[in-house]
């Protein structure tokens, strides 16, 4: 057995011998995925990670089929990872702890964590702090239950809503997502945890939004994939120090990813000084031969994986697969001992950094009051609410007066499906509230709640229904007379649409942006009831709801809210909560406007001239998005005024002041998320349009007025990628622009920036 990590590493790194090696470089894929045993056995002596083993993932974390859910108690969960953890620390010759890997995108992946809404609904929620809490508990659950790598957060940037990952990412805009990932890093490492970002790199923008099968070139330019895609990623490398990242399926411009030296040592070794260890994603390295077609067999896969950078091959494969693929290229010469040494090296770095020589146990008793406590409870609850979205409140339609109310019909498909609320990489089983049983409980004898189905997530036809709308079978039609039949009864409806894990999510990807199914078919007939109704969207995607928009007067967007979305919503519906929070994509009106999404370069969404013009004359097509990034109302008003930029004539190594002062006009007291967007005026390259530099969302009483100020790094934040690609910042004037959304500026100021 090894010596303590009181011992020099480069002492400790000369006991290896190559099995030992090449079995470091591997995951053990946990029970019931790959591995069948939850404890050790006599057979693990036989199997190839009797030499040792990088990590194992998700082992006893629920997922997966005849699952022992005895496993699953707290205790017990602590007592198992501690009982396999022992058995690689005395069963094998070297004794080298295992890092135990696990998902972690909306809390733990373990069926009874604590459970967040999406990131999408993080995003949407523009707050910083309540991302770091969420990160915080998330790795302290993690921890207690004996897991010490989690895979969050996902750094991602949509810049296609058809995308099927697009639920699973903060937003489109790089500057929310990093801002809100290097916070979501910080709060997952500073409970002992390593985080794991992902999917690295220039993953979320592939042709056409497809995914699935078709992970392959993204869509975007060489200097856009720098200042977009790979920004969040910077960030969270530089400024958070992530100790792991994910690689990415997919090619960039005919180079893959996993194979790539340019991403995996270059960029992200080099230029972010990245000091943790790569993983794959589950057959990353496969699709080098397989998908890609720039290796010859899987031998050759392995060899070009590593020489470009990977550490450890993740993958819902045998062990023994990838093992014997990495001796056969030492063997072989594909692979130099060299390579495979510095490899090592970066695993055994993050394990030491973890304390897992020192501290390689958990306490299996203190895990019941640490996981899902009340006071974790309490941020879910308080995550689903600022994740709300009002997004049209005409008349005043919202909130509602339960006093004036007898009867309230609930419908829609996500309106009691509590699968729509969970997810694959984070809790599946926690005790969640549907918007159903939160307007039952919120309502108790005041009302009486109906609910009927109305539609389901898809059609008997979908997704042929996509592009080819018919009229509902039998039984679909039965379902929506049920629903209008109890519409003809209630005093409101509550339309309750979107999605669940058959329309959005990893490989499900749309060819369109309309609601799926029958469901705005729902929401029409109950419109034609003459009764008042209000849609709640709880999706994964920006939505074309173009005909609800035009014809309902009351419309929030609540996402997919976690264990607390019912309680969150009642609350929003009936005034308890007054919703604050921001669109964090782009809703466009048609997927024939796509791509939009901010930032853009200048003039990217212009019009079209208004005289006759040869090259843009003409009224063929919808300009504007149907909701803006940023795009979010309020029970309440606010008033902007007072902008000051301090100094006027800054130098590029000085820091830039930026304040403005934020009234709430209204009777309600309300959030509102104050958005900085900056400008370059003339730059060697077309500039963006506006990129956001700052964002700050403050609670105000009405009447109250808080001076709000943000600090512009111009070395960090109006930095480009110019002519020749390198990065640098230009002296130049720049506006500034202050507002509730990106096209609701509410005032304007300007600075020049000099050497």
């Amino acid at each position: 057995m090894l010596p303590s990590s009181t011992r020099p590493f480069p002492e400790l790194y000369q006991h290896f011998k190559h099995k030992e090696k090449t079995c470091q470089l591997a995951t053990i894929y946990g029970y019931k995925r790959i591995l069948q045993d939850l404890l050790p056995t006599e057979d693990w002596k036989k199997a190839v990670w009797k030499d040792g083993a990088a990590n194992i993932d998700e082992h006893s974390n629920g997922v997966g089929y005849g699952f022992d859910k005895s496993a699953l108690d707290f205790v017990r969960h602590g007592e198992v990872m501690n009982e396999v953890q022992r058995w690689f620390l005395e069963e094998t010759r070297l004794g080298i702890p295992v890092d135990f890997t696990n998902e972690g995108i909306r809390g733990l992946a373990h069926p009874y964590a604590t459970n967040f809404p999406s990131q999408l609904g993080l995003g949407a929620a523009f707050d910083r702090d309540l991302v770091r809490r969420v990160g915080e508990i998330t790795g302290q659950e993690g921890r207690a239950l004996g897991y010490t790598n989690i895979y969050s957060p996902i750094l991602d940037v949509v810049r296609d809503p058809r995308w099927g990952r697009t639920e699973e990412c903060y937003g489109e805009e790089p500057y929310l997502v990093g801002e809100l990932g290097v916070q979501q890093v910080l709060g997952l490492q500073s409970q002992g945890v390593a985080a794991t970002v992902k999917h690295y790199a220039a993953y979320s923008t592939p042709h056409g939004g497809r995914d699935g099968n078709a992970r392959t070139d993204p869509q975007i330019p060489f200097r856009d994939m720098h200042e977009i895609l790979m920004e969040p990623f910077r960030k969270a490398f530089m400024e958070a120090h992530a100790m792991g990242t994910m690689s990415s399926y997919n090619s960039y411009n005919g180079e893959p990813v996993t194979g790539s030296s340019y991403f995996l040592n270059d960029l992200l070794r080099g230029e972010y000084g990245f000091k943790g260890y790569v993983v794959s994603d589950s057959g990353a390295v496969t699709r080098l031969h397989r998908q890609h077609d720039v290796a010859k067999d899987f031998n050759a896969a392995t060899a070009m994986a590593v020489n470009a950078g990977l550490n450890v091959r993740t993958s819902f494969k045998p062990m023994s697969q990838y093992v014997n693929a990495l001796r056969v290229g030492l063997r072989r010469g594909m692979i130099e001992e060299a390579v495979v040494d510095a490899r090592v090296r970066d695993v055994l770095r993050v394990k030491f950094a973890l304390g897992l020589f020192d501290a390689p146990y958990v306490d299996p008793q203190a895990a019941p009051a640490i996981v899902r406590t009340q006071a974790s409870q309490a941020v879910a609850l308080e995550a689903a609410r600022k994740s709300i979205v009002l997004l049209k409140n005409d008349n005043h339609t919202l909130p509602l007066d339960s006093k004036r109310l007898k009867t309230v019909l609930v419908t829609g498909p996500v309106a009691d499906d509590y699968r729509a609320l969970v997810n694959r990489y984070g809790p599946m089983k926690s005790d969640l509230v549907t918007p159903l049983t939160g307007l039952k409980a919120y309502l108790k004898d005041d009302a009486e709640v109906l609910y009927a189905k109305g539609a389901d997530f898809t059609d008997a036809r979908f997704p042929e229904s996509d592009v080819f709308k018919l009229n509902p079978n039998a039984a679909e039609k039965k379902m929506l007379d049920e629903a209008i039949a109890l519409a003809q009864k209630s005093d409101v409806i509550i339309a309750v649409v979107g999605d669940d894990h058959s329309t959005v999510g990893e490989a499900r990807s749309r060819t369109t942006l309309d609601l799926p199914g029958h469901q705005e078919l729902l929401v029409r007939e109950m419109v034609k009831t003459g009764k008042p109704v209000i849609v709640v969207l709880m999706g994964g995607r920006a939505a074309s709801i173009n005909w609800i928009d035009r014809y309902v007067p009351g419309i929030l967007a609540a996402w997919h809210g976690g264990e607390a979305s019912g309680t969150a919503l009642a609350e929003v519906l009936f005034g308890d909560y007054n919703p604050g929070g921001k669109l964090p994509i782009t809703f466009p009106r048609s997927v024939g406007q796509i791509p939009m999404a901010v930032p853009y370069r200048s003039g990217a969404w212009s019009g079209q001239s208004k005289k006759v013009d040869p090259n843009g004359f003409g009224s063929t097509r919808a300009v504007d998005p149907l909701y803006s990034f940023g795009y979010g109302l309020s029970y309440t008003q606010f008033e902007y005024g007072g902008v000051k930029v301090e100094p006027a004539k800054p130098r590029i190594e000085q820091s830039i002041t930026v304040s403005c002062r934020v009234k709430n006009v209204g009777q309600r007291a309300g959030d509102e998320v104050v958005q900085l967007y900056v400008k370059d005026v003339l730059a060697s390259i077309v500039p963006f349009e506006q990129v956001l530099r700052g964002f700050e969302r403050v609670s105000l009483k009405p009447g109250e007025s808080k001076t709000v100020q943000f600090t512009i790094n111009p070395m960090r934040d109006l930095k480009m990628m110019d002519i020749n690609n390198k990065w640098g910042v230009e002296p130049g004037d720049f506006d500034v622009r202050i507002g509730a959304s990106s096209t609701d500026i509410k005032q304007r100021a300007q600075f020049t920036l000099v050497n």
